[in-house]
């Protein structure tokens, strides 16, 4: 796009795929909790939390390519979906941060921090998917 292209012109030509990318995440977040209530119950569900982690890898990676469609194609056509989308990229990598001390000490201690952020995630991921529509149907697109 060249440099004098308006808002809604960047939003209708980046906003479908920033809306994809953030949908992908949402359905990634949204997966991490089907696989945390199966193994969250007590005995031994390794397959789930085996797909528990290696999505938690997706979900993160997913986020920081956002956040980077963002800030590249985006930023300053739409700031809100920049920050968000940042905040959602730091948000993720946390949480499988918090995530991986969980599985590795053994110690669930760090489940009351890790539950609510998961939460925050998705809420986010979702605030992001209907902040991105808005935009592009305000801006025409």
């Amino acid at each position: 796009m060249a440099e004098s292209a308006t808002r809604s012109q960047v939003l209708a030509h980046h906003g479908p795929a920033f809306a994809a990318l953030i949908g992908l995440t949402s359905l990634a977040i949204l997966l991490q909790g089907v696989f945390a209530g199966v193994f969250v119950e007590p005995g031994t569900h390794s397959g789930w939390l085996n797909a528990h982690d290696v999505n938690a890898d997706v979900a993160s990676a997913l986020a920081v390519v956002s956040a980077i469609y963002a800030a590249v194609w985006l930023r300053t056509a739409a700031r809100s979906l920049l920050i968000g989308s940042v905040v959602l990229a730091v948000l993720t990598i946390a949480l499988t941060a918090i995530g991986h001390a969980i599985a590795g000490s053994g110690d669930n201690g760090l489940t009351p921090v890790h539950v609510p952020l998961a939460l925050l995630a998705f809420g986010l991921a979702i605030w992001l998917s209907v902040r991105a529509r808005t935009l592009r149907k305000a801006g025409g697109g």
